[in-house]
């Protein structure tokens, strides 16, 4: 489970900025918005708002971009200048992101600060935060040094001190991620947990491939369960039907280079997994590999009284935004954090409502943080204060604080107080004059 996160020096976060998922212990509406693992009373979700360019997204793409690096073990494959243009020398200073999150009812922070010039790591670190309001420091590394607290004996601290050493030598490369990789014994086994962690987490743009969807092609009761969904979102469509194909048949309308990037691609995505699921721009595929050669699946959608099915793209964009989201409301998906970027995009509010209310009522141990414009969620008998952030954008860059802080009554209607600007984070438009140029005759 996600505690907090925090950014700092990335796209429009100048200042550290940090999003917590400690739920305030002193509320007790909507109890059933949190859960309680230990002594922590964590939130299932966040919903963040702020006005376009406020830097919603890049709070989305900050844990995307960290989350990648973390996954691939260095900064070689992801695009380095996203540090932020309003410090003057922003690109000589580093990005810094850091996660604090349970782990078997036990809290770890991980971060690191990355090079914007290089890629270089220049700190990184993972310890524990003890309940005594102590650290327990697994790792701290800087350019020239790896630390612990770790009492290592024989063998293990042979080895430790080896794989330390090794670090120095490949300064983009993460420690947490080589020692993930490393046959490590069970006093050492949370670097693989944390790692772990970072490859279940899920974040979902509005243009994502959400990798679980395909599957229901292997598990028919999840299958039953998509189904019901989309009847119960008022699709149209009755049921899912599975078409065995070939990638070369199902991609045959697709041009000849977007085909065979989505071709290495697939080679590259399947090289450590049997199988895995994509979403395109118009069709739904389920991919294993058998003897060398791909086996594919692709979804077609039924609705009543239509001869045929239906393709992905001949859906509406508010259906095609459903495919991204139901899988959230699976059992499969419990146990994990999802970060999703517009939540509302293309779907009506009454949609995007009811969804919020399932997410509440079908998940159990699934966190969601997600970006959204949709005000008529701004109501304190559906989300919780603590639950609602905003984002606003200042002369050095976005700021972000929660709705908690201004204390308001959970009686009061607050959607109207945030669209009158009470709280930040709303758009605010110049005088029209600066379209007149001052001319009194355009009056």
């Amino acid at each position: 489970m996600l505690v907090r996160f925090t950014v700092e020096n990335f796209r429009s976060f100048r200042d550290i900025a940090q999003i917590s998922l400690v739920a305030n212990g002193r509320l007790n509406q909507l109890d059933n918005h949190t859960m309680t693992i230990g002594d922590l009373k964590l939130l299932k979700a966040a919903y963040v708002y702020g006005a376009n360019a406020s830097g919603k997204s890049n709070l989305i793409k900050a844990v995307d971009f960290a989350r990648e690096i973390i996954v691939e073990g260095s900064a070689r494959n992801v695009r380095l200048k996203q540090y932020n243009k309003m410090i003057e020398d922003g690109v000589n200073q580093p990005g810094v992101f850091q996660f604090e999150i349970l782990i078997q009812n036990k809290v770890y922070s991980y971060g690191f600060a990355l090079s914007y010039q290089d890629g270089a790591i220049a700190e990184e670190w993972l310890y524990e935060l003890r309940k005594n309001g102590t650290e327990f420091y697994f790792f701290v590394r800087d350019k020239t040094d790896v630390t612990t607290d770790l009492s290592l004996k024989g063998t293990q601290k042979t080895r430790f001190d080896i794989y330390a050493e090794d670090i120095r030598s490949v300064p983009k490369d993460l420690f947490l991620t080589e020692l993930a990789e490393k046959p490590l014994q069970e006093e050492l086994g949370i670097f693989k947990q944390v790692y772990r962690w970072f490859e279940a987490l899920i974040v979902i743009f509005p243009d994502s491939e959400f990798g679980p969807l395909p599957f229901v092609t292997e598990n028919e009761e999840m299958q039953r369960q998509f189904e019901k969904f989309l009847m119960h979102f008022d699709t149209g469509i009755q049921a899912l039907d599975v078409e065995h194909t070939t990638i070369e048949d199902a991609l045959e309308h697709w041009p000849k280079d977007a085909k065979e990037n989505f071709l290495k691609d697939v080679v590259h995505k399947l090289s450590d997994r049997e199988e895995f699921g994509v979403r395109g721009p118009d069709v739904l595929l389920a991919l294993r590999r058998h003897n060398n050669e791909f086996i594919a699946k692709k979804l077609r959608l039924k609705h009543r009284e239509a001869y045929e099915g239906f393709d992905l793209h001949e859906e509406s964009d508010g259906t095609q935004r459903l495919f991204d989201l139901v899988p959230l409301l699976f059992d499969e998906v419990e146990d994990r954090v999802v970060f999703v970027d517009e939540i509302d995009r293309n779907m009506h509010p009454n949609l995007t409502r009811e969804f919020v209310e399932l997410f509440y009522q079908h998940t159990n141990n699934t966190q969601m943080v997600v970006t959204t414009h949709e005000s008529s969620l701004l109501d304190l008998k559906l989300l919780r204060r603590d639950e609602i952030w905003l984002i606003e954008r200042q002369l050095k860059g976005s700021a972000l604080f929660s709705l908690d802080d201004f204390k308001v009554r959970y009686d009061k209607e607050i959607e109207k107080a945030y669209l009158l600007g009470r709280y930040g984070a709303v758009p605010l438009f110049d005088s029209f004059e600066i379209f007149t140029d001052g001319d009194p005759s355009h009056n």
